[in-house]
């Protein structure tokens, strides 16, 4: 045994000593304290909710993660937002495919030859 365990005993062994020279108004109210505080513990326990399962789970990991996870459902929202209005207006699809260039009443060529950009520049 370490010393630790050796003083708590001694401890434990002293404290016993002097119950025994307790008055008995003392131990009436010492017994009558430890009712109480046993039946405040008890009514604490019983105010915890008890439910367990799947839903419980999800709940509490929610609680404890609340600021990480709507940060993360914002993000998300506003990734879906750009994609989507991206999709619904169409924008940057007719002007760079290669149909737009194949159907354009220059020849694909023109793009590609330096001079163009300057000759657009000055018209």
């Amino acid at each position: 045994m370490n010393h630790e365990q050796q003083f708590a005993k001694e401890i434990v062994r002293r404290l016993d000593e002097t119950t025994e020279n307790l008055a008995p108004e003392v131990v009436d109210r010492l017994v009558e304290a430890r009712r109480q505080a046993l039946l405040r513990m008890a009514a604490t326990h019983s105010q915890q909710p008890q439910g367990g399962g799947l839903m419980a789970l999800v709940g509490s990991y929610f609680l404890q993660h609340q600021r990480s996870l709507s940060l993360a459902a914002l993000i998300a929202a506003v990734l879906f937002t750009f994609v989507v209005t991206q999709q619904l207006t169409g924008h940057g699809h007719g002007e760079h495919g290669d149909a737009f260039l194949l159907a354009s009443e220059l020849p694909p060529e023109a793009y590609l030859d330096p001079g163009f950009y300057s000759w657009l520049k000055q018209q």
